[in-house]
């Protein structure tokens, strides 16, 4: 198991232009972790997703693929939780704050214009 503490990760929805809202997983780690697999549980949303990406530091998740998380992340909830899944266990954990996500998030989807 790795002590998430002392790694420095970056978790933010963002707009692409071919995928629309994407929430991604910056991490410096992620690639070397062989990280393809993460739990959310955000108030009673809990959910074990499939990541996408081949970069070394970074995971997506297409949110117009997971409505559920989406709608999680904008249910007013104040924290979510994650956990790294590896192998089918428990690899790390770690939370994120959530407070404005919902406001924040909604100005992003309206401005985010997807290109074919």
């Amino acid at each position: 198991m790795i002590d998430a503490s002392d790694i420095e990760a970056c978790y933010m929805v963002r707009c692409d232009a071919k995928n629309g809202l994407i929430f991604e997983i910056g991490d410096t780690t992620v690639g070397g972790n062989g990280l393809r697999l993460a739990r959310f549980e955000i108030g009673r949303y809990k959910e074990t997703i499939r990541l996408d990406g081949n970069s070394p530091d970074r995971r997506t998740i297409v949110l117009s693929k997971h409505p559920k998380l989406l709608s999680a992340l904008t249910s007013g909830a104040d924290f979510a939780t994650m956990f790294a899944i590896k192998a089918g266990v428990i690899d790390y954990s770690t939370g994120f704050e959530l407070t404005g996500a919902r406001d924040q998030i909604s100005r992003l989807a309206n401005g985010c214009r997807t290109k074919p």
